[in-house]
């Protein structure tokens, strides 16, 4: 007899007798194996799936918190930028006021029309554009929108800037005017405090020892102390030059120059006009130094002089 034909008879304990081939027992155990694996493969998808969901999850709710985080700033920029608009407003106003209280001092011919928070040329143009279509009303900015706002109020920053800085400009240049050669006089200490280290003329070299010549004098200062114009004039030279380290040089005119070395930052560039006590850069420690401090010369007709010859004692 065939295998698949071959039967299986078994007895109960109640006497009843069950009788089933050999082919069907295979056939139902390859069944429950079939199904076995099903059971195990669905199993396996649904926790793969609540694995992934719980990571998503996890991932959206960083991307909320990162969102909250980001509007947080956002606002906060607008609010930087809005009290930066009042502040240039106020700082408008004060100019006016000071431009009203000199003027009968000196020749308001020359102070021009005062400051004005937009250029007038820039007005008509806004004026003539008709794109511009804005309406009141409630509304939302998303973050696109609210950056539109700030680069908008940040070009009225600019503008007020500007105009205030020409301004007043205007009104220091009438003011420094009234007092004349005074103002062109380098008389002026260029720090605020600080002690001689190094005098003109003569000395032990500093670094490499022996005997050289000085050719100013050398002011030892914290880092960051202001460094100021001795005089008004136009920067002839601003920016690094050798053992000088970061150097501003000035032409004051009626053959005055002075020259500012070591300094950690430069405040002003070239071809600018500065006045008496304007800041032109930050004491250092750049180029051949030991230490912190301003190398301070005067020169007079092409000549370095002992810079105490003219400063204020």
């Amino acid at each position: 007899m065939e295998e698949n034909e071959k039967k299986c008879e078994l007895t109960l304990p109640n006497g009843r007798h069950i009788e089933f081939s050999y082919a069907k027992l295979k056939a139902g155990a390859a069944i429950g194996a079939l199904l076995l694996a099903g059971a195990v493969s669905c199993a396996g998808y649904f926790y793969y799936q609540l694995a992934d969901y719980r990571s998503e999850a996890a991932d959206f709710a960083a991307y909320k918190q990162n969102k909250q985080e980001q509007q947080t700033k956002l606002q906060q920029l607008v609010n930087d930028n809005e009290r930066m608009l009042r502040d240039m407003a106020e700082i408008s106003n004060l100019e006016k006021k000071l431009r009203r209280a000199i003027i009968r001092d000196v020749d308001s011919s020359k102070l021009g029309e005062g400051t004005s928070m937009v250029d007038s040329t820039t007005a008509k143009e806004t004026s003539a554009n008709t794109s511009y279509t804005g309406k009141g009303g409630q509304g939302k900015l998303d973050v696109k929108g609210t950056m539109a706002v700030l680069r908008a109020q940040n070009v009225n920053i600019k503008q007020m800037l500007d105009a205030t800085k020409k301004s007043v400009s205007e009104l220091l240049g009438e003011v420094e005017g009234k007092s004349g050669a005074a103002a062109t006089f380098p008389d002026k200490w260029p720090t605020d405090g600080g002690v001689i280290s190094s005098s003109y003329g003569v000395r032990t070299g500093p670094i490499e020892g022996g005997y050289d010549w000085h050719p100013g004098i050398d002011i030892a200062v914290d880092f960051g102390t202001p460094v100021y114009a001795t005089a008004a004039g136009t920067v002839e030279q601003a920016g690094p030059n050798g053992g000088y380290g970061r150097y501003v040089r000035i032409a004051h005119g009626n053959g005055y120059e002075t020259a500012y070395g070591h300094m950690s930052g430069i405040a002003v560039a070239a071809g600018q006009s500065v006045i008496k006590g304007e800041i032109i850069g930050f004491v250092g420690s750049t180029g051949y130094s030991t230490g912190p401090h301003l190398h301070y010369e005067v020169v007079a007709d092409g000549q370095t002089i002992d810079p105490f010859y003219v400063l204020k004692q």
